[in-house]
């Protein structure tokens, strides 16, 4: 159930942030566009940042400082810049509406602001631009205070490693090359290397379901791995069907869920066997990404190992827990 909740979590938030796109529209809500972000320099004393994480569910927590409010945020690279809770920043400027009209005509809270200061420790952000949007759903599944969600943006200029065996963030320079120096290495050695596209501030994988090439997002917030059903349905005689069910979102939208097992997931020269999986339509998703999304890597895929993004270099690399 708990897998079932953060799928319509995953649904709702994609909806509400539709980056630089111009408008979505599901079921009876629409969602207009959202602001251009600047690039902005963050500042950045160190080499290494070690940040301490937590685990609540399979979410990943880092504690972060907006302004003078100190708390929780979800690390989420399904997330392309910073997003906070509208329960804690309500009374935030609005710079700008993307706004989400019901059906009633009434209007709820998402929208652009600026946020004075930033922080992970020593990592900070002046002047940052954030989108303020409902995340109670967040907070409400996993009975969690949460500030907001940080999006790759955040990270774009760095390379981020997260061990979550050891609960512990790596957030590091890179040097003239686009690599982590090797003095600062904690880990070498990986089983697995992948590049990935960099899109709108989204990860996207080429690889394979059962030798079927897919494109995949990459979500550090999603707590399973997802496919969408019209990419998988003419190879779902190769899959295990588990169960299925059907579930109603926000706006009236209704999608069916299928739980499934299957042998065969490949990710750059790397296959990954006994794989489960949520199937169910990714379209909406791909339309707020912009880009079509064949499937979402999440927890069950990045948790069987340590892995580390290169922002620069964008690629993406993967260490058994012992090889260090």
């Amino acid at each position: 159930m708990s897998k079932i909740c953060l799928l319509i979590i995953t649904f709702m938030l994609c909806y509400s942030f539709a980056a630089g796109k111009s408008k979505l529209t599901l079921g009876n809500v629409t969602f207009k566009s959202l602001f251009a972000d600047p690039d902005v320099i963050p500042t950045a004393d160190f080499k290494t940042l070690i940040v301490p994480i937590k685990r609540v569910g399979n979410l990943i927590i880092v504690e972060a400082t907006v302004d003078t409010l100190e708390g929780n945020f979800v690390l989420d690279t399904g997330a392309p810049y910073l997003i906070l809770n509208e329960t804690y920043f309500r009374n935030y400027p609005n710079m700008g509406n993307d706004e989400v009209v019901g059906a009633t005509g009434v209007s709820s809270g998402s929208y652009a602001t600026i946020v004075r200061d930033f922080s992970i420790l020593d990592l900070k952000y002046n002047r940052l631009t954030a989108q303020v949007t409902n995340l109670s759903s967040i907070e409400n599944g996993r009975h969690i205070k949460i500030l907001g969600l940080l999006g790759t943006r955040l990270f774009s200029k760095f390379a981020l490693t997260v061990d979550l065996f050891r609960n512990v963030l790596y957030i590091q320079k890179l040097g003239k090359d686009g690599n982590i120096p090797e003095s600062e290495l904690f880990y070498h050695n990986p089983f697995l290397i992948s590049p990935f596209k960099y899109l709108d501030d989204i990860m996207f994988f080429k690889g394979s379901v059962n030798n079927n090439v897919f494109w995949f997002a990459f979500d550090t917030a999603a707590e399973t791995n997802l496919l969408d059903y019209q990419k998988t349905k003419n190879i779902m005689s190769s899959m295990h069907v588990m169960g299925r069910s059907k579930l109603t979102c926000i706006g009236g939208f209704s999608f069916e869920v299928i739980y499934a097992c299957f042998d065969q997931l490949t990710i750059g020269e790397q296959t990954f066997m006994k794989n489960q999986v949520l199937i169910t339509s990714l379209e909406k998703i791909g339309e707020c990404y912009g880009y079509r999304v064949d499937g979402v890597l999440g927890n069950d895929f990045f948790s069987r190992g340590i892995f580390t993004i290169n922002f620069v270099k964008k690629e993406f690399e993967m260490y058994i827990y012992t090889n260090q």
